[in-house]
């Protein structure tokens, strides 16, 4: 055989080398193409939570109102709305010099009371020493009734100057207790009188959460049950407290119910804001497939679970679901592999491409 003919034998036989690997890449395509690509996961079982989500507002138990008890003008004040206060701590000052007169009146009231009343008592120790010579019954009598009479105008000065210091001392408003101050009522120059009102405090352990929830909630929603509360202003600092009472929303046609969630004393969340809650209704454990591998069909919600690559239609039952997991009362077994991602293309019998894992073993 000559150069010739031997270049067209291998010319040749490489064209039908390339024609059979063409003709099996035509071949593993239509394979490939008769199957859906798609991902799968395992059925687990885990707990389950039936979680109810709310958004709810801060109110105060109660919010006294601090009043002055003397008259005056506003001089100072030294917190306002928001501000947490300590029990004792100055919240305003009033203009107390018409108070400091008083008790600088009322204090030499006493000194002079007392001078005279010490007076009066030598008086009288003097005409006990003489009544047997030159002091009559009479004066010694007349003598301890005005001893007695010095002895009550001095215990009434004393009183005014009780009460004077008193109102001294009520010039600067203090608070009552550890708490948080909600309103500010009055300004510097203001001029009060005993009553008028100068803030609106709330103590410490004085709030409570309260959520608004539909009326298919009422049966679950209890007192005791657990609730985490969460403030926008205050994120990732949660506070964990529990319903304490479930009572209708009053004035409303929707027939909803609130739940009331009593915060802990050390809480320092402001009144009046909002806040988000979490509730957990119920809690189990259960068979835990992606929320993603259920798929409604006419007859129902099913799971396609893989064998080989091959799926077959499962028809469940969904009970506590939520946008990552839903759990499977009944139609799909713990370890059981169900496709996620795709699940929406296929039919019962469908043929599917499963990803293997980097390691080369079975999904």
């Amino acid at each position: 055989m000559n150069r010739s003919s031997i270049a067209r034998f291998v010319i040749l036989a490489a064209l039908a080398a390339l024609a059979t690997a063409c003709g099996k890449d035509s071949g593993d395509g239509k394979d490939m193409a008769r199957k859906t690509p798609v991902t799968v996961a395992q059925a687990t079982r885990e707990q389950v939570d039936a979680v109810e989500i709310t958004v709810g507002r801060l109110e105060a138990v109660a919010s006294p109102a601090l009043s002055a008890e003397t008259s005056g003008r506003v001089v100072r004040l030294l917190v306002d709305g928001g501000s947490s206060v300590k029990k004792g701590q100055v919240l305003a000052e009033l203009d107390g010099e018409p108070q400091r007169l008083a008790v600088a009146s009322a204090r030499a009231t006493v000194e002079r009371l007392t001078a005279l009343l010490a007076n009066q008592q030598r008086t009288v120790q003097r005409y006990q020493e003489l009544r047997s010579k030159a002091v009559s019954e009479s004066m010694l009598e007349e003598a301890i009734a005005q001893q007695s009479a010095r002895q009550a105008e001095l215990n009434d000065a004393r009183a005014r100057l009780a009460e004077a210091e008193y109102r001294l001392d009520r010039t600067r408003v203090r608070s009552p207790a550890d708490a948080t101050v909600e309103r500010r009522l009055i300004s510097v120059g203001d001029y009060v009188s005993p009553g008028t009102p100068i803030v609106t405090i709330v103590g410490k352990g004085q709030l409570r959460a309260v959520l608004p929830f539909p009326e298919r909630l009422s049966g679950q929603l209890r007192p005791g049950l657990a609730v985490t509360l969460d403030q926008p202003a205050r994120p990732g600092k949660p506070i964990i407290g529990t319903i304490t009472e479930v009572r209708p929303m009053v004035g409303t046609n929707n027939r909803a119910f609130e739940a009331l969630v009593q915060l802990p004393a050390e809480s320092d969340w402001p009144p009046g804001g909002t806040l988000n809650a979490r509730v957990v209704l119920a809690s189990r454990e259960g068979v835990v497939v992606p929320t993603a591998s259920v798929v409604r069909r006419p007859a129902g919600e099913v799971v396609y679970v893989v064998s080989g690559d091959k799926v077959a239609e499962r028809k469940v039952t969904v009970g506590i679901r939520d946008a990552k997991r839903a759990e499977i009362l009944t139609g799909i077994e713990p370890g059981e592999t169900v496709v996620v991602s795709g699940a929406g293309f296929l039919t019962d019998g469908a043929l599917v491409a499963v990803p293997r894992p980097a390691d080369g073993r079975k999904p």
